[in-house]
């Protein structure tokens, strides 16, 4: 189906395309009693989707022991984050957090699969902003039945996103690049 780069690079700058200003953080009220609520919060908010998406993409092509890994660093990273926005509230620099991890990890996508391993654990803890911001606009009563969902949901995102990780691996260096750019610009578009 995508059996050419120029097809690839057009399907994954159209997945790019998705990341609009979102609605799923803080400032953002939404409904947060219940399981499906917080399984469809992270997909609410395209600039969490688009991160998300991204950080699998990143996992794709390594061996499975390391994409376990990754996928459980993103879990502590986005409960850490969680708990630490239920409890201390919201800050005004997440958005730019949010928007900043995604950049990042549009970034990565031009580092070559061989040398992620490793790199990928690390930025996993960028994960804490969107933990964050959805933590910090929940009412403790019903926290842990929104974040099994929201978790739940999350990391159902970033397995989606290995397929992307595997369009993008098999491109040449210079469309990975312009793809990689485009993202990033998009993303940086977004924050204004």
């Amino acid at each position: 189906m995508l059996n050419t780069p120029f097809k690839k690079g057009v399907a994954l700058i159209a997945t790019a395309g998705l990341a609009l200003p979102a609605a799923a953080h803080e400032g953002a009220m939404h409904a947060h009693s219940s399981l499906m609520a917080g399984f469809l919060h992270p997909i609410s908010g395209v600039d969490h989707l688009a991160a998300l998406l991204l950080f699998g993409a990143l996992l794709a092509g390594l061996s499975r022991k390391e994409i376990s890994r990754g996928l459980i660093a993103a879990a502590i990273s986005l409960a850490a984050g969680f708990a630490g926005g239920l409890l201390l509230g919201g800050h005004v620099a997440m958005e730019w957090l949010i928007i900043g991890s995604s950049a990042v990890f549009a970034g990565l996508m031009l580092v070559p699969t061989s040398a992620r391993g490793k790199a990928v654990l690390a930025v996993a803890s960028l994960l804490v902003a969107h933990g964050w911001a959805h933590g910090a606009e929940m009412v403790s009563s019903s926290a842990p039945v929104f974040m099994a969902g929201f978790l739940t949901a999350s990391l159902a995102i970033m397995a989606l996103g290995l397929p992307l990780g595997r369009l993008v691996a098999d491109m040449k260096p210079f469309i990975r690049a312009a793809v990689s750019a485009t993202i990033a610009a998009g993303l940086m578009l977004i924050a204004g």
